[in-house]
């Protein structure tokens, strides 16, 4: 099982090389399509993927430097679950259940406290209970790209499952 592609912003090269890895990282080992019975059966199974994707990525990706759990602001202590940071550019990796609320949250709280530079914003998103609404998560995925683009940068939403 692997993730998804439900849209990217735009056809940028580093873009594209962030979609290919992703698109090709093998899920299974962490997730199946089965719905959980709540959300708190899920942390283990992320931390694990986390940091298989994370050396994936830097596997494929050798141009940028790239780190979990990445504390971009003292002030808030929010943590992007997966960073990437090469010549001009910042790559932020959020891994969440399909749920839109998360997706938007994340997308606004992290573009916010990143600083002013080529930002490429990656929602991942793996299976939930069966109560996430994964049609409205896709939504949500179309307007963080479109705000994407209107502050100069780059989006891509997935979905695992």
């Amino acid at each position: 099982m692997k993730p998804r592609l439900v849209i990217a912003s735009s056809d940028d090269a580093v873009l594209r090389s962030i979609v290919s890895c992703v698109s090709d990282i093998d899920c299974s080992k962490y997730f199946d399509n089965e719905f959980r019975k709540s959300q708190s059966e899920a942390p283990k199974d992320v931390t694990g993927f986390q940091k298989f994707a994370s050396s994936v990525l830097a596997d494929s990706i050798p141009y940028a430097e790239w780190s979990v759990e990445h504390c971009p602001s003292l002030q808030y202590r929010d943590r992007i679950d997966i960073f990437g940071k090469g010549n001009g550019f910042i790559v932020a990796i959020e891994l969440d259940a399909a749920r839109a609320d998360q997706v938007a949250k994340k997308f606004v709280s992290r573009m916010a406290i990143l600083p002013p530079t080529n930002i490429y914003f990656i929602s991942l998103c793996y299976p939930g209970t069966k109560a996430m609404d994964t049609p409205e998560c896709e939504k949500y995925f179309n307007y963080c790209s479109g705000l994407a683009l209107r502050m100069h940068n780059h989006y891509a939403g997935f979905i695992i499952g």
